[in-house]
């Protein structure tokens, strides 16, 4: 074992975040060009080109999508054909943009919390579903699915637009869940914790036992946390064990088939080993991008140009000073409307494939800018001043209505 290696298994922390993310990165193109070498005869038979051929029905991605990626390899290149309101395919190829448009379109839909699969918790972070409903056999392949759909992210690079809890993430790296962690699902369970850890008078006053109260979709159900624990009180000498049981039940045993099978999905595309070298909070950012602030330089470095416009046209000159009066929600809700993700890469725009792009729409200033997010595209119209141009931008990013998918 090389000494890099062995700093890499025993103290990864020891290397630099950009470091791991190569690494991470460097893994996943072993394992592709792996494949490649093993399959390229089967995959060339096959499907002539070796992608996976998929169609979708606009307004259907979510169910279309569980259906026919159930038993694809997702590791292989999936090319995504469209089927319009009357079941035609629409015209074009898939060079990796419709691919995005669909799984852009897909994650928002199996991570809205009113499917039943996921739940928020103060911070808008998400883990699985407690209730009885998500652990019927249904949810759980809904559970494998986006596991596998999230790992297949991961795996080409394309960052996600969701954030999770933090207990729910350490579980991402085979970590046990503690106390501690109880913080990032329900803060005044754990101050109720914290409080009767430290509590000096008679616990007898709090009328506790071992039980716990579980919400069933408005019905509560009281479960015991040991055999009879209905007639077992809580006291000063068995209220640790009390508060382990409570943790644990709510942070482990409640959503363990549901993460069972998450983790079952997701480690079918990216091998658990790989995630390790990584704590929560970097998985988050492995996901979903870099919660920073928006460095506008690094992103005009890197955008490219279409029509009739160049880095010194007036109108691109008064779209970046329009932009650079922006504060970090305006700037995040830009980004968003033209890449489907408010944050930016890890390792800065560089990383955008493809580069952030600015294309002229004509000279109607009644038009509203709009946005390919498939290829990261803004078309935005010529406008005859500055101050026109910032507000039909505000408006179009603040109500989502320039969306095209032309």
């Amino acid at each position: 074992m090389s000494p890099r290696l062995g700093v890499l298994n025993n103290i990864p922390f020891a290397i630099p975040f950009e470091a791991r993310v190569a690494i991470f990165r460097n893994f996943v193109m072993s394992d592709m060009m792996s494949r490649e070498g093993q399959h390229a005869m089967f995959f060339r038979g096959l499907r002539g080109n070796g992608r996976e051929r998929v169609q979708v029905r606009r307004g259907m991605v979510a169910q279309d999508g569980f259906d026919r990626l159930g038993e694809v390899d997702l590791k292989a290149p999936i090319e995504i054909t469209f089927i319009d309101q009357f079941g035609q395919e629409e015209a074009g190829i898939d060079g990796g943009g419709v691919f995005k448009e669909f799984f852009t379109s897909l994650c928002k839909e199996v991570f809205d919390t009113d499917r039943g699969l996921w739940l928020e918790n103060k911070k808008n972070e998400l883990y699985p579903n407690p209730h009885a409903y998500a652990t019927e056999a249904h949810s759980l392949n809904w559970y494998r699915f986006i596991g596998r759909i999230l790992g297949k992210a991961m795996y080409e690079g394309i960052l996600v637009d969701v954030a999770f809890a933090g207990f729910f993430l350490a579980k991402w790296l085979g970590k046990q869940s503690f106390l501690d962690d109880l913080v990032s699902l329900d803060p005044d369970l754990y101050n109720g914790l914290i409080f009767l850890k430290h509590y000096t008078g008679n616990t007898d006053d709090l009328s506790l036992n071992f039980t716990i109260a579980v919400d069933e979709i408005g019905v509560t159900k009281i479960i015991d946390l040991i055999p009879n624990g209905s007639n077992i009180a809580v006291t000063k000498e068995n209220r640790l064990k009390y508060i382990y049981l409570v943790s644990h039940y709510r942070l482990t045993k409640q959503i363990r088939r549901q993460s069972d099978a998450f983790f079952e999905g997701l480690s079918e595309m990216i091998d658990p080993k790989w995630l390790r070298m990584f704590n929560q909070q970097e998985v988050q950012i492995l996901i979903g991008g870099v919660n920073s602030l928006i460095d506008l330089d690094d992103l005009r470095r890197h955008t490219n140009y279409g029509g009739l416009y160049d880095d010194k046209h007036e109108n691109i000159v008064d779209f970046w000073n329009v932009v650079n009066t922006f504060d970090q929600d305006q700037r995040r809700a830009l980004l968003r409307f033209v890449t489907s993700c408010s944050r930016p890469p890890l390792l800065g725009f560089k990383e955008l494939v493809p580069n952030f792009s600015i294309r002229d729409a004509g000279a109607d200033p009644q038009r509203l800018p709009t946005a390919s997010t498939c290829i990261n595209l803004l078309k935005l119209p010529r406008y005859p001043n500055a101050r026109i141009l910032k507000s039909k931008l505000l408006q179009a990013i603040s109500s989502g209505a320039g969306f095209d998918l032309s």
